[in-house]
């Protein structure tokens, strides 16, 4: 049964979107499990990312702002925040203009456990830097921005109507 189902089953997995989705998610999955094993104790990847984020956009946004640039619910922004908020990697604090609004910045200890975490990491990063030049990067980046934005626009409410290239 197995084989014959499989000879009628359309071979979608040949397509080349499949094949660069697969490559994605294998991509993501082993730069994760690298990031984890040099997470310090209480610190989640979604802690990292937060703290990765901020960094390089810099700090003050709200909650709001934060959860949308992650790609996260308000609601699991909400839950990271208080986590880190505990482990003393960022303060929310109330926004001076509009006290009904949060800003979050990200604390000393913050900033010393990403950069403890990217240190860790710095053996790694440079066997990636040396595995593939800067303009093997710089090929792809276009597509991956533009593959990115075609699915963000796809997956709005009206999205197939409006997705375009």
């Amino acid at each position: 049964m197995g084989s014959t189902a499989l000879q009628n089953y359309p071979a979608a997995q040949n397509h080349p979107y499949v094949e660069v989705f697969t490559e994605i998610g294998v991509i993501e999955y082993y730069l994760r499990m690298a990031v984890t094993r040099h997470l310090p104790p209480g610190m989640t990847y979604a802690h990292f990312e937060l703290l990765r984020y901020m960094l390089r956009a810099g700090d003050g946004q709200t909650p709001a702002e934060l959860a949308r640039a992650l790609l996260m619910t308000k609601g699991a922004i909400t839950n990271v925040l208080q986590k880190m908020e505990k482990l003393g990697y960022v303060s929310v604090l109330a926004d001076v203009s509009d006290r009904r609004k949060k800003r979050v910045r990200i604390t000393r200890g913050g900033i010393d456990a990403a950069n403890c975490v990217s240190r860790a990491m710095k053996s790694k990063t440079e066997a990636l830097r040396d595995g593939f030049t800067d303009n093997e990067f710089k090929a792809v980046t276009p597509f991956l921005k533009a593959l990115r934005t075609f699915l963000a626009e796809v997956n709005e409410p009206d999205g197939l109507a409006t997705a375009s290239r």
